[in-house]
């Protein structure tokens, strides 16, 4: 038999009753045996038969702060909203295949990294490795910090 949540008109009692479909509208207060309204709160309460909310997982609606996002998480419906605010898509279990799967390495042919180790000490010593850094940074840098 399912349970539905109601909340006495009279006294302000709330709560969850056991009640077979058919007679769902027609109950009333255990306390003080008034009439009862039926309840379809945002949040819900467990194991109600209210319409679905899409909280399992988030503390039943009150939600679960995410430190990766950075933001307090209420639904798997609000954690799409939040991720495609920021730029960001969550990585499926077919995904995964992508970021584990092994790499090819293909090495650098000997000539391109020659050439390209000959530019960098050429920058550093004409000091053109310096161009866009702050001074902050450039002392950091040649402090070894």
């Amino acid at each position: 038999m399912p349970r539905y949540e109601y909340k006495c008109k009279k006294c302000g009692w709330h709560g969850l009753l056991w009640k077979p479909m058919e007679q769902r509208n027609d109950a009333s207060c255990p306390e003080c045996k008034s009439e009862v309204g039926r309840m379809f709160t945002k949040m819900g309460m467990p194991n109600t038969q209210i319409p679905a909310v899409d909280n399992q997982g988030f503390n039943n609606g009150q939600g679960v702060y995410d430190e990766g996002l950075g933001e307090l998480i209420t639904s798997r419906k609000h954690r799409r909203k939040v991720m495609e605010e920021k730029g960001l898509h969550e990585v499926s279990k077919y995904d995964r295949d992508l970021f584990t799967k092994e790499r090819e390495h293909n090495p650098m042919p000997y000539e391109q990294a020659k050439n390209q180790f000959e530019e960098a000490e050429s920058m550093v010593k004409s000091g053109e490795w310096k161009a866009g850094l702050s001074e902050k940074r450039i002392k950091e840098i040649e402090s070894g910090s």
